[in-house]
């Protein structure tokens, strides 16, 4: 078996242009308690609902590309809806295996990149993403 590196997944999200340099979030948790009865040395754990934490999508702008995303992104914060894919690939970054799909995710923020004339650092586009779903 291969070893993957960070970098081998595509992002996409469905009606938006592009793939997404970085993904974070999208832990699938549920919360445990602990229900004791009398006499037991021992609780019993009680599971609630699972339930995904939002997903951060980050990538380096691109003028020609990203410009128009977040100028059509930004009225639609809470709103726009669309499928985000998570697809990994082999060491030459084709795509291998079953993706990670997070269907129906509602767009819960959107950061147009930051300014300082000072600065060489890359513009970067941040959109952070409501999880009601993932198969």
């Amino acid at each position: 078996m291969t070893k993957m590196a960070a970098r081998q997944q595509q992002v996409s999200v469905e009606g938006i242009q592009g793939l997404w340099a970085t993904k974070t979030g999208g832990t699938v948790s549920a919360d445990i308690t602990p229900v004791w009865d009398g006499g037991a040395n021992a609780p019993e754990q009680m599971a609630g609902p699972a339930s995904a934490d939002n997903i951060t999508l980050t990538r380096p702008c691109d003028d020609a590309r990203d410009i128009a995303v977040a100028k059509f992104l930004r009225p639609l914060v809470g709103q726009f809806r669309g499928t985000i894919t998570v697809q990994p690939t082999d060491g030459r970054l084709f795509p291998i295996g079953e993706p990670t799909v997070y269907p129906d995710a509602l767009l819960q923020s959107m950061s147009e990149p930051d300014y300082d004339a000072a600065s060489s650092d890359p513009q970067v586009l941040e959109t952070i993403w409501a999880i009601s779903d993932y198969v």
